[in-house]
């Protein structure tokens, strides 16, 4: 499905510069076919490059000479330690359904990042509506892996806790949160969070 789905999570470009110049250099981890990254090129950032586990996502950017690379192991980001001004992070959680592979996952990225380096987080919160609350069910039943569903064509993805994403990210410093509308990539009205967090 890569050629038919849009990616729409927004990235406050503002918010970024409140942290970053346009010299950082920027990861987009889960870049996808690399929306973020053509806007942040677009927008003069000038050290600016996206990895993703999907081939095809991979190739459809590539098609538009983006900077994006193809990463068979989401584990080995060929990175650097302590080298990334910034790493975004969007709608990336949900496609993890399982507390262990998150926290590798923010373990990694937080190995990369140099001192004082930011996150910049969007994702889902738990959705407030009866279509998702019928549905959230525990990851393997652990008690505090919930969230996880199913989608008809096959996706397990995940919606979070308030006090996940917390212990998720305990080892960083909070720097703002968000909550906006936006739209998933079946279309369907949502609300995310934006968390942007420092190394």
């Amino acid at each position: 499905v890569a050629a038919q789905k849009t990616f729409t999570h927004p990235a406050n470009i503002d918010l970024l510069l409140q942290f970053i110049n346009k010299d950082a250099i920027i990861i987009d981890y889960g870049c996808g076919y690399g929306r973020i990254v053509e806007e942040l090129i677009a927008s003069g950032f000038s050290k600016v490059a996206g990895y993703d586990t999907s081939i095809n996502l991979i190739q459809r950017g590539k098609e538009r000479y983006l900077p994006i690379h193809h990463i068979a192991d989401p584990s080995n980001l060929p990175l650097e330690n302590n080298s990334v001004d910034c790493i975004l992070l969007f709608a990336v959680l949900t496609c993890i359904p399982s507390n262990k592979g998150q926290a590798a996952l923010v373990q990694l990225l937080h190995s990369k990042l140099k001192p004082g380096g930011v996150l910049y987080i969007s994702d889902y919160y738990l959705q407030n509506n009866e279509v998702s609350k019928r549905r959230y069910t525990f990851f393997e039943n652990e008690p505090d892996n919930f969230g996880v569903f199913t989608l008809p064509e096959g996706a397990t993805l995940r919606h979070h806790t308030t006090n996940w994403i917390a212990s998720l990210f305990a080892d960083f410093t909070v720097e703002c949160e968000n909550l906006i509308e936006v739209k998933t990539m079946n279309g369907n009205a949502a609300e995310a969070f934006q968390l942007l967090v420092r190394k």
